[in-house]
């Protein structure tokens, strides 16, 4: 591969503009900042985000949206079997 002078490198948008949501633009230079410190650091820094997201996914799937309650939650008893007491 070769390396490309800035002067190279299409410059069509115009500084502020951007063609991208800020979230995915955070995304995307913490993504860069992760290649140039080594693949190592991006596949990892990649495998952690997806297992955070997917953690997140489930717990919402098991206990409902975060901050919000369960208007009629189940209602359980939690009483231990009788015991003989002969």
């Amino acid at each position: 591969m070769k390396k490309v002078s800035d002067r190279e490198v299409d410059t069509s948008l115009q500084a502020g503009e951007s063609a991208l949501p800020a979230e995915l633009q955070e995304a995307l230079g913490e993504l860069v900042g992760a290649a140039r410190e080594g693949l190592l650091a991006l596949s990892v820094g990649a495998g952690l985000s997806l297992i955070s997201r997917l953690m997140e996914l489930e717990v919402e799937a098991l206990a409902g949206p975060k901050g919000r309650h369960d208007p009629a939650p189940p209602r359980f008893v939690w009483v231990t079997p009788a015991r003989d007491r002969d």
